[in-house]
């Protein structure tokens, strides 16, 4: 049975919980396997274009279906350090806690804790024998490499959590495919290593997956792909000495760009106090489900409830409702970010930062984005994405220049 070890680091913390998400942090077989298939998925759409049946049958050859088993087995060996919470992670640093919200404490939940940068994890494939064991093996290290430039592991993902990167490889790693650990000094580097080695897996997935270079699409695909035409990628053209100080600045330019942003604001305002509808709600493109609050409206319900003579934790509780909406689809009360963001760690030890833009519709074409507030609904059409180009304009404005990776 074949056998590939490899050592990773926690570039950025890892929040990945058990069955209790808030709970201590766990390293699961499962939460790797997932996001490696989420990568084989997206690079074999770049090349098998409008076949979601084929794409599905392609990774189910390797990481299995409800019909058969895999037959790679993934195990996680690791030394679980003291983790570190969302408070503490977060301190002082505005722009970290925006991007990382939701792993923050609530009324009813503790916040989370993560797994902190700088440590290390090895995950161990097995190949079981068969036909498929070089066609195993190639598909592990192609969507490895993915996930450890472009991806992330765990909750926030997205958002610069759960960035690992490649530390040693023991096993047999055909020249065919990206060396897994990187060697790029700056961001120039970073943006041709990102080019060679996308082009190297998009060659290997055409010709291993009977694909093509240039498959046909019949409109926008309807799920993330690894295609020129529908994905793109950017290095920022800066280094930072620590992760979170890239983070941080990062995200306090989308803090800075979103919020209280027109038309929304007023938008979703109007409807809480009462309006009947609106157009759309641009924010939605940055993916679902949004939650709004309202802190002028939240202070002026707690007056009005104390007034009524309700104790003080039942008109928080009602004045927090009040205040409050959530966006979601009217079918999907989710999509994932078509932005992500990642860091990078240098060759040399600097730290750079990797943006990517999956273009795929919000929701599907019939769906409308819905509204809830204190039992009522209200129906809105779907954004278009110039909110998104005008935001990595403003990235390019505030933080650095963007080097595009093309040619792949």
């Amino acid at each position: 049975m074949k056998q590939l070890k490899v050592t990773l680091e926690t570039i950025t913390p890892l929040f990945l919980g058990g069955a209790n998400p808030r709970g201590d942090p766990e390293l699961r077989a499962p939460s790797f396997r997932g996001v490696m298939r989420f990568w084989l998925r997206a690079l074999l759409g770049g090349v098998v274009g409008d076949n979601p049946q084929e794409i599905f049958k392609r990774e189910s050859a390797v990481f299995g279906s409800t019909e058969h088993a895999s037959p790679v087995v993934v195990r996680v060996n690791h030394q679980l350090p003291q983790p570190v919470g969302y408070s503490k992670l977060t301190a002082n640093k505005t722009g970290l806690a925006y991007l990382l919200f939701s792993a923050r404490g609530t009324r009813t939940e503790p916040e989370r804790e993560a797994v902190p940068a700088g440590q290390t994890l090895e995950l161990t494939f097995q190949f079981r024998s068969g036909s498929q064991d070089d066609l195993s093996l190639k598909a592990v290290l192609a969507s490895l490499w993915l996930l450890t430039r472009f991806g992330g592991v765990g909750s926030r993902s997205r958002r610069g959590g759960g960035n690992l990167q490649v530390l040693s490889v023991q096993g047999e790693v055909p020249s065919s495919l990206p060396s897994l650990q990187l060697g790029a000094k700056t961001p120039s580097e970073l943006q041709k290593e990102l080019t060679q080695g996308l082009s190297q897996l998009r060659q290997w997935a055409a010709e291993t997956f009977n694909g093509s270079l240039q498959p046909k699409f019949s409109g926008q695909p309807e799920f993330d792909v690894l295609h020129p035409d529908f994905c793109k990628i950017w290095v920022v053209d800066r280094t930072f000495n620590k992760w979170d100080e890239a983070l941080n600045e990062f995200g306090s330019i989308m803090q800075r760009f979103r919020q209280r942003r027109k038309p929304d604001y007023e938008n979703i305002k109007s409807a809480i106090q009462g309006g009947s509808k609106f157009q759309t709600v641009e924010r939605a493109a940055f993916g679902l489900p949004i939650v709004f609050f309202y802190g002028s409206l939240y202070r002026d319900y707690l007056q009005k409830f104390k007034g009524q003579g309700l104790d003080e934790k039942e008109s928080q509780r009602r004045a927090r409702e009040m205040a409050s909406a959530e966006l979601e689809g009217t079918k999907h009360d989710r999509r994932a970010s078509p932005l992500i963001v990642r860091v990078i760690k240098l060759a040399n030890g600097k730290h750079a930062l990797v943006l990517l833009r999956f273009i795929a519709p919000l929701l599907p074409s019939d769906e409308r984005l819905k509204l809830r507030h204190n039992n009522r609904e209200i129906l809105a059409n779907q954004p278009d994405d110039s909110i998104l180009r005008e935001f990595l304009e403003q990235v390019k404005k505030q933080l650095a220049p963007l080097l595009e990776v093309t040619g792949w």
